[in-house]
């Protein structure tokens, strides 16, 4: 195991489905899981913003009888929710903890503000990023994407229920082979889909590195930060 990082600054896409569990879209169990990993990140001196996906709660796309824009929004606010009781697990354990969103609720979450984001951090508080980008059509992977590049991330951190990326959707083929390491343009030009075209686009265009990993087993995110596991798009 290696001692040192690779990333000290980087942003945590975390799948909303990852918080999922038998009691229900929001578990008591996977949010001390995740608020333990991202401890542990922040104890070994992780300057670390969190994006938390909203999928365990509702997706947009599966309310067709909406219009895409109200299901969008549906969809940020679930953000929010996670952001909520991430903050509140994470408090639990004593990690300084800041909320923000780009859906802001006076009282609950301040609105993102990239120059108090990267005093915040800096401050060795983590920082919890919800509402997307406040835009619909917009994903969560793509709002992680910018937010690292608003604060001075090294890298950005997509966990997820996989390995990392397959050449094909290993649940569909059992052929499907992981990719260790890739381009950005080698994603796109494949049509691969863990991680959403648009945010790995934009990714590419600035350099910046993103790492595809399995968030849901013990020790795994700080595992990612050393470059242990997981698949390197950059």
């Amino acid at each position: 195991m290696k001692d040192t990082l690779d990333w000290q600054r980087a942003v945590f896409k975390l799948s909303g489905e990852l918080l999922a569990g038998e009691g229900g879209p929001l578990s008591e169990r996977g949010l001390l899981f995740f608020a333990q990993e991202i401890k542990a990140a922040w104890e070994a001196g992780v300057e670390l913003a969190v994006v938390p996906g909203g999928g365990n709660l509702i997706r947009g796309a599966d309310l067709p009888f909406l219009p895409l824009t109200a299901g969008h929004a549906m969809g940020m606010l679930a953000t929010l929710i996670n952001g909520v009781a991430l903050r509140e697990a994470l408090a639990n354990l004593e990690v300084p903890t800041t909320l923000m969103s780009a859906v802001p609720w006076p009282g609950v979450a301040a609105p993102v503000d990239p120059w108090q984001a990267r005093t915040a951090l800096a401050a060795r508080q983590v920082v919890i990023l919800a509402g997307g980008t406040g835009n619909p059509f917009v994903t969560t992977d793509t709002a992680a994407v910018i937010r690292a590049l608003a604060f001075g991330a090294q890298g950005v951190l997509k966990g997820s229920k996989v390995e990392g990326v397959y050449s094909a959707d290993p649940a569909r083929d059992p052929q499907a082979k992981p990719i260790p390491k890739l381009t950005p343009n080698e994603y796109l030009q494949r049509g691969l889909g863990v991680l959403d075209q648009a945010a790995v686009a934009l990714a590419g265009e600035h350099g910046l590195p993103i790492r595809v990993f399995r968030a849901d087993r013990p020790g795994a995110l700080l595992a990612a930060l050393r470059g242990e596991l997981g698949s390197l798009i950059a």
